[in-house]
């Protein structure tokens, strides 16, 4: 008998960690939905796909398959699993519904939506300074080189 209760025990301690990953699951949605996710990946890759337009100016004909294509391909309902999982694995239940309450503060929501904005922003701050320092990294390669 009292190795039938210990099974119990254990059976019942083991269906909440299985049942787990469903809200596991769902807390990385919930996270990423209230960080602004789904805008942020828009906004990213419509930008990686402006920034190939400047650089192959020959793509411009291109542009409404193109932007359909990357609008699908690379749309938060098309990465949505996988990023999921990637929230898993980086964050707890527990730090999701903490990180999730404070998206959902006026404060969070800011920081969402300039967050957002900012990675754009930090994006063209990166390929000027790269554009920069070209020279400098061309120099260097070269004296490897010889």
């Amino acid at each position: 008998m009292m190795k039938f209760f210990i099974l119990l025990a254990a059976a019942l301690l083991f269906v909440p960690l299985r049942g787990g990953e469903a809200g596991h699951r769902q807390a990385a949605v919930e996270m990423m939905e209230a960080s602004g996710v789904p805008e942020m990946l828009k906004r990213a890759f419509r930008s990686q796909l402006e920034n190939q337009f400047k650089a192959v100016p020959e793509l411009e004909k291109l542009r409404p398959e193109l932007t359909r294509f990357y609008d699908t391909a690379f749309s938060y309902e098309a990465l949505k699993e996988d990023l999921a999982k990637l929230y898993m694995k980086h964050y707890t239940l527990e730090e999701m519904k903490q990180i999730t309450a404070f998206y959902r503060t006026p404060a969070g929501r800011k920081k969402a939506v300039e967050d957002g904005k900012m990675s754009s922003e930090m994006g063209e701050l990166f390929l000027r300074h790269s554009q920069k320092k070209m020279p400098e990294l061309q120099k260097m390669l070269q004296k490897l080189a010889k």
